[in-house]
């Protein structure tokens, strides 16, 4: 007998079931995008000890003639496709004619339709471990509705790779939510044993959902992203470092075409925009929804359609990114028409650092100094709140859609407009009380207490001055190192420097061979100051060799390094002059709120605050 046998149905469907069905999520989302594909407007779904028992999907869809039902748990059935030319533009959620098939090999599972607008009634099929067991009509609402109970109960081996039920539900409900935030559109409802967990609207409306799904503290923070550059369109929510983060990015939701999906170019684009925003350790919740040919986007990577490929990753890094920037920097204007800024980067790169002459050093006691300027608050009726902090209270801020309230939290550093002028700019109207342990400056705003860092302060100035000179001329000016930096890298990063090395030279990197994974670095771009070679070619080489779209991302490190060491340090002492020429510089930045490395720039408390710690009020 020969070696090699054709396989029987039922392990055919099982190893099917492998690739598709992991676990009782996996169960919920193949159903879910089968309703979603036909039509459906609300669906139901509930699970019993986290889905391993029992899972149910009811849908208001078009349902299915019991001939199209029979047809269905056959593998490799489905509507989605005719030829294979279909996959080059695929629309539909599900396409691979697995689910069904599979599903029903590893459970007792239980299939009632009604065809829409039939009114004969609908059909029930039931199967147990990919065998029909009885079928015929039976009365059932228009739509589909699909039982899946117990399991793996045949497939012992894959069954005790769950996990508790507790675990397994909770990811059934991301699954559901990440659906639900797909497809606003849906009503969804998850029931988990007997308890509704999750309602959505239906209302497509975004940020209705993702209220339902993430919370109101969530969805009164986020800000409308919209960005066209074609072929590529992105709209959405997304959170500011301020009003809203995470140490974690479990509340980072990117759609592609309506599909939910895992993607590290994303994920990498919107880290790479908020590295100057956010902290380390620290990441936005979003929920970005991408619209692509469906041509450029091919989804038929993963049998469980969870990742996909795009045509140019280096297009969609840059939608992304400068998406994610908009949100970040208030910025309106269409990223396809950048501004011409050519003449301002020639009159930047021309300033100096700040020298100014310096005056008597401000005392690191609170004992007021005489300024060279007096200010002058005038009077007026109706009072602006000083928008930089927040009172630990219930407060209301004035934004671009209007008032929201604001949940208690600690006083910090916040980014919003007042009476149409930037919060930031309140700083040249404050009275400077004087330094406290030379390194924090002290002032005050109308009635609050402002704490400004000045060496994250003048990090950020510096920062985005060298960030206005073009990475061009800055890659094919070479400055040469006395002594040579031996730089050891790993076999990948060998193999991208030997089939890169014009490539590196062109970026002002002259390079050698030293050895085994190792090289000599005899040259770097010429920044203009002392940077560590070292570690700046790592950075750039690891993003190159990881990401060819990330080069730039490793010279902007290098401006956050060289800012970091050139910046007025702490236990510095400042003059008035020198303090107000810092605030002068800062007022009109980009971002003015955080140094490179996403630490805040300024604090403040309110009287409110001050005046509850002295125990003046309760």
């Amino acid at each position: 007998m020969g070696k090699i046998v054709k396989l029987d149905q039922h392990t055919i469907n099982s190893i099917a079931a492998g690739e598709v069905i992991e676990r009782p999520a996996s169960v919920v989302k193949e159903l879910v995008d089968n309703a979603l594909d036909a039509g459906a407007e609300a669906i139901e779904i509930s699970i019993k000890s986290g889905g391993i028992r029992e899972i149910r999907v009811k849908d208001n869809g078009t349902g299915m003639s019991p001939e199209d039902a029979a047809l269905s748990l056959q593998s490799h059935t489905t509507s989605k496709l005719r030829s294979v030319s279909d996959l080059d533009h695929i629309s539909s959620m599900g396409f691979r004619g697995e689910a069904l098939a599979s599903i029903a090999a590893v459970s007792r599972m239980s299939l009632v339709t009604c065809q829409l607008g039939v009114e004969d009634g609908g059909y029930r099929i039931d199967i147990e471990g990919g065998k029909v067991v009885s079928e015929g009509p039976c009365g059932a609402p228009e739509g589909t509705t699909i039982t899946v109970r117990d399991l793996f109960y045949n497939t012992p081996a894959r069954y005790k790779f769950l996990k508790s039920d507790q675990a397994e539900a909770a990811q059934v409900q991301e699954r559901v939510t990440h659906l639900a935030l797909a497809r606003p559109d849906v009503s969804f409802q998850l029931e988990r044993d007997g308890k509704t967990v999750l309602h959505t609207p239906g209302n497509n409306d975004l940020l209705s959902a993702i209220y339902a799904v993430f919370g109101s503290e969530i969805a009164g923070a986020m800000s409308e992203v919209s960005l066209d550059v074609k072929p590529i369109v992105i709209d959405g929510y997304m959170t500011r470092p301020n009003e809203y983060y995470r140490s974690n990015r479990t509340r980072q939701v990117f759609i592609v075409n309506g599909r939910v999906v895992r993607s590290r170019i994303l994920q990498v684009a919107v880290d790479e925009a908020a590295a100057t925003y956010f902290m380390k350790g620290r990441h936005p919740a979003l929920v970005f929804h991408l619209t692509i040919p469906f041509a450029f986007v091919d989804v038929n990577v993963h049998p469980q359609k969870s990742e996909v490929r795009f045509w140019d990753d280096k297009k969609v890094f840059s939608a992304v990114y400068h998406a994610a920037r908009r949100v970040l920097e208030g910025d309106k204007q269409p990223i396809d028409t950048p501004p011409d800024d050519a003449q301002q980067a020639e009159e930047k790169s021309k300033a100096d650092d700040i020298t100014v002459e310096r005056t008597l050093p401000v005392q690191q006691s609170f004992t007021p100094i005489t300024p060279t300027t007096h200010v002058t608050f005038k009077e007026t009726t109706e009072k602006t709140p000083f928008p930089f902090s927040q009172e630990r209270n219930m407060s209301i801020q004035h934004g671009e859609k209007g008032y929201k309230t604001v949940p208690e939290h600690k006083s910090e550093s916040v980014e919003v407009e007042s009476a149409g002028k930037r919060d930031i700019e309140w700083l040249a109207e404050a009275k400077i009380l004087g330094q406290y342990l030379n390194t924090y400056i002290v002032m005050q705003i109308d009635d609050r207490l402002v704490l400004l860092d000045q060496h994250a302060a003048h990090e950020r100035i510096l920062y985005e001055r060298l960030q206005q000179t073009k990475l061009e001329d800055i890659k094919h000016s070479r400055q040469s190192l006395l002594i040579p930096v031996e730089v050891e890298v790993t076999p990948e990063e060998a193999l991208y420097i030997d089939t890169n090395l014009e490539r590196l030279l062109d970026m002002g990197f002259e390079i050698e061979s030293f050895g085994p994974n190792a090289y000599l670095l005899r040259s770097v771009p010429d920044l203009k100051q002392h940077v560590d070679a070292k570690r700046l070619f790592k950075g750039l080489l690891g993003a190159l060799s990881d990401n060819q779209f990330l080069e730039d991302s490793a010279f902007r490190d290098a401006f956050a390094m060289k800012a970091c060491k050139a910046a007025a340090k702490a236990n510095q002492s400042l003059g008035e002059a020198e303090i107000r020429a810092l605030l002068k510089d800062l007022i009109p930045l980009q971002n003015p709120y955080h140094c490179p490395h996403g630490r805040p720039i300024t604090i403040s408390f309110s009287k409110k605050e001050v005046e509850k710690r002295f125990g003046r009020i309760v």
